[in-house]
């Protein structure tokens, strides 16, 4: 790296992080995407308690805020927490008490018997 002088690595490194900046915002618009379809169907769904969904599309809904980034990057901290919430949430849900194994059999049945 004797090629480059000290102001110019310092320019390089400078660049990248703000480069990885952007795509790790950009990276948080998918993911909330994913969060508020996630959402949608566990609010669809009767296996789940409809409220893990509602936080899981309020979260979605909080990480697409970083589709203008100022706005993302201000609320980030309510954002993350929120989200943060919402995943574990699920995660001690399906964890402690799993899915409601009556509703899953009686509508797969439901499902194989409107086939035939």
């Amino acid at each position: 790296m004797s090629v480059f002088s000290a102001e110019q690595l310092q320019a390089l490194a400078l660049l990248f992080l703000k480069v990885n900046d952007r795509g790790a915002g950009i990276a948080l618009v998918f993911f909330g995407f994913y969060a508020l379809l996630t959402g949608y169907l566990i609010i669809r769904s009767t296996f789940l308690p409809r409220i893990l969904g509602v936080v899981s599309v309020i979260a979605g809904l909080g990480w697409l805020s970083f589709l203008y980034p100022p706005l993302g990057y201000r609320l980030f901290p309510y954002i993350a927490a929120l989200g943060l919430l919402g995943a574990l949430l699920l995660i001690l849900w399906l964890l402690l008490v799993g899915v409601n194994e009556q509703r899953w059999k009686e509508q797969a049945s439901a499902a194989w018997e409107s086939r035939s």
